[in-house]
């Protein structure tokens, strides 16, 4: 009941955080008077009663707008191309007007909005601003003040997280951040351990992990939108927005920590060796716990100490990779030792559960 109930205030607390994203943002412009239609061999106004119009364009100069952020959002999806490449299959997004502009190298950037039905006044494109009109240097002063802003609340929101959990449960802790246990090979299985993956505190594990690797992200992605198109898709312009992306991307991450899991028993169960699908997933948790911990902290310093080098962010990128390399060949030395089957097996277990899903984690950050 006690773990229950701070599972429901954790709920709670990140909850109230929406509220403050839509009070962040002001209307600009209503770009539905932009839009067009390819009639005829040439781009005509957008006119509901031209019929059933399943794609609309519009043009975008970012020079004008490119302090602010395009929202787009429906009721049903659609699909967002820009300046002819896909984007989106979504029903909301939000885009930073100059990461756009600098992805695609143009300061002239048209956007295509597709549906399967028509489209109708259901349809929103707005341009947006964290604030009226002010003066350029004061605009950029507040953009990196609130960033600033979110990259502290959030820091504390982890580590009171983190504090919660351990006190929860001491022993399961303890477990966690064991550096030895880590690169042990020959680790005893511990069946209360390993046994309850999916208990309430290992969960909580799981969304304090999940936050932690969001924010780790989402801070490198600010800095560095220029050269991952993805970070574009994370950039924020107030204190509400920021704190919406970083909820986002952390449930990308825990629903990838859930498909992790399901593979690893899926698999461990197909190859016979149910055993070890604590000792994998387990071990996982705790490179993440200690690893991406470690470099959350020094991110965390060096940003909120007012670190502006795109590099080091860039190179804090990099680590994650290398991370996951070294990841692969520990498991793989672990777990050779107790699968009990051939080499052939244990390659393959590795590369189902890890290997592949690497390639499209570098696939995604990197494309």
């Amino acid at each position: 009941m006690k773990v229950n109930r701070y599972i429901v205030l954790i709920g709670l607390l990140i909850a109230n955080m929406f509220t403050c994203y839509a009070a962040d943002l002001i209307v600009k412009k209503d770009l539905k008077t932009e839009w067009k239609v390819f009639q005829d061999n040439k781009y005509v106004s957008f006119n509901e009663a031209q019929g059933s119009i399943s794609s609309v364009y519009f043009l975008l100069n970012v020079a004008e707008f490119g302090q602010d952020v395009l929202v787009i959002r429906d009721t049903g999806p659609f699909s967002l191309f820009v300046n002819g490449k896909f984007v989106a299959n979504t029903k909301q997004i939000t885009l930073k007007i100059d990461s756009i502009g600098k992805v695609f190298s143009s300061t002239a950037i048209t956007f295509a909005i597709h549906k399967e039905d028509a489209i109708t006044k259901t349809l929103v494109t707005e341009i947006k601003s964290t604030s009226p009109p002010v003066k350029s240097n004061e605009a950029l002063v507040h953009r990196s003040t609130s960033f600033r802003d979110f990259a502290v609340v959030s820091f504390m929101i982890l580590i009171i997280m983190l504090i919660t959990i351990v006190r929860l449960n001491p022993k399961l802790a303890s477990d966690y951040f064991s550096i030895t246990k880590i690169f042990s090979l020959r680790e005893s299985e511990d069946s209360q351990v390993y046994s309850r993956i999916t208990s309430s505190t290992n969960i909580l594990f799981y969304i304090f992990c999940s936050l932690m690797l969001a924010y780790y992200l989402i801070i490198i992605f600010h800095f560095v939108p220029e050269h991952h198109p993805i970070a574009f898709l994370f950039q924020s312009e107030s204190f509400g927005m920021a704190m919406l992306q970083w909820l986002k991307l952390s449930g990308i991450v825990l629903t990838a920590f859930f498909i992790k899991i399901i593979l690893v028993y899926g698999l461990t169960a197909m190859f016979g060796a149910n055993e070890l699908a604590g000792v994998h997933f387990f071990n996982w948790m705790r490179v993440v716990l200690i690893f991406f911990g470690a470099l959350t902290i020094v991110l965390s310093i060096y940003f909120i100490m007012h670190g502006q080098q795109i590099k080091f962010f860039s190179v804090l990128l990099q680590l994650l990779s290398w991370v996951l390399v070294g990841w692969m060949i520990l498991i793989a030395l672990k777990l050779s030792s107790k699968m009990g089957r051939s080499m052939f097996h244990l390659f393959s277990y590795i590369c189902a559960t890890e290997l592949i899903p690497f390639l499209i984690t570098l696939k995604v950050l990197y494309n």
